[in-house]
């Protein structure tokens, strides 16, 4: 029998004409042979009622990574499984709803961010040999003590991922309200193209890096067992190719794959003539992570989210560190597995940006090439480089 895990996020769940989508989706899965594992996100987005921004609002922040939390936030994919399976049942499909515990996801303890300990795929395997239609919530396991956990961002797309990796599923399906995994984000570059295929390495670094499409442990996961994934429009099933991730070499006719952006970044640059290791630590512990760091002899010069901002300044001014920063800082980052070891990528990039955009910091890897520019002249930057690079 052949299998596919197919996940649908909260916009796509979220309205009966999309659900309808879902049935017809299910449908000509059926008809082609093919048995379908649903995995569904919280419907909607943060306002909505029934979205995990807005359920965990209803307690105070303080109970964040705890057990009451974790109660509160899954109550969202297991609503979206319930309507989903009654849903499919109306239309004469048999379908059954399902928590990520009784479909077999066991984890750790850790509140908020769990950790898969195994995956029992017994249960599904049953409800398919039936003819049965599982619904699963995303984003969810139990403990040993069959207490709900939750695995953190992205964890839905990590769900369906697990599962197919369990089931010997033929791909995972990744549904969402865009065409598939595009070479910029087409709400800020409106000529930002498709990309049919891509390998797991250009679009794990676009996940990283910004693209919000599909989370990157997902990729990570579905790259250590090599099962293909596909990212596609709820809306246009059987008629949008999408984006198809594998192994293979990325289908993108120039050096680089794609370009993606980070907003809300400040940069800092710290006095070396004090205690920096100790510094970085008392960071690590404070769960403030830093990127683009350049260590020079008088100064260290490094990146951070700027929801960290107030935590961080009242760190260096307990410590008399002397310290400054620029706020309104924004990440964009040109990907591809194709300019490694290939020269005069950082200079293409420069004459791209030459006039009024300033370059405050760069960093670089095999694959990647990311600067740092003031957040108003982002969108700028993001659509020189998308036409230099030719995408």
């Amino acid at each position: 029998m052949d299998i596919i895990v197919q996940k649908y996020g909260g916009t796509s769940v979220n309205s009966p004409e999309l659900r309808d989508k879902i049935v017809e989706n299910v449908i000509k899965a059926r008809e082609d042979g093919i048995a379908t594992v649903l995995v569904v996100s919280a419907m909607g987005r943060k306002g909505e009622a029934y979205a995990t921004d807005t359920l965990q609002n209803l307690i105070p922040a303080h109970y964040k990574d705890s057990r009451f939390m974790d109660m509160l936030i899954s109550c969202g994919e297991i609503i979206s499984t319930t309507v989903i399976a009654t849903h499919l049942m109306d239309y004469g499909i048999e379908a059954i709803s399902l928590t990520g515990g009784q479909a077999g996801i066991l984890t750790d303890s850790t509140y908020g961010s769990a950790n898969i300990v195994k995956v029992d795929g017994t249960y599904l395997q049953e409800l398919l040999e039936e003819g049965k239609v599982p619904i699963v919530a995303g984003f969810q396991g139990q403990n040993e003590k069959g207490e709900i956990t939750t695995l953190g961002r992205g964890g839905s797309d990590t769900s369906a991922v697990l599962l197919g990796i369990t089931l010997k599923a033929k791909n995972v399906e990744i549904f969402t309200d865009v065409d598939g995994i595009m070479t910029a984000d087409p709400k800020l570059v409106p000529n930002a193209k498709l990309i049919e295929e891509i390998n797991y390495d250009d679009v794990f670094q676009l996940a990283q890096y910004g693209a919000k499409v599909i989370h990157p442990k997902a990729v990570d996961l579905a790259m250590q067992y090599n099962i293909p994934l596909k990212v596609i429009n709820t809306s246009k099933y059987g008629e949008s190719i999408g984006t198809l991730i594998n192994n293979h070499p990325t289908n993108s006719a120039g050096l680089v794959a794609a370009v993606a952006h980070e907003y809300g970044k400040i940069q800092w640059s710290l006095s070396t003539k004090t205690r920096d290791k100790e510094i970085f630590k008392l960071m690590a512990s404070n769960n403030i992570s830093i990127d683009m760091i350049n260590i020079f002899i008088d100064q260290s010069v490094f990146i951070t989210n700027d929801i960290h901002k107030e935590k961080l300044i009242k760190i260096l001014e307990e410590n008399k560190i002397d310290y400054k920063y620029v706020n309104h800082c924004t990440k964009i980052t040109i990907i591809g597995s194709k300019i490694r070891g290939v020269p005069g990528i950082m200079a293409k990039i420069m004459a791209s940006l030459e006039g009024d955009i300033s370059i405050l910091q760069t960093s670089d890897s095999h694959t990647t090439i990311s600067i740092l520019v003031p957040t108003d002249v982002a969108n700028r930057a993001v659509n020189l480089l998308h036409g230099s690079f030719n995408l």
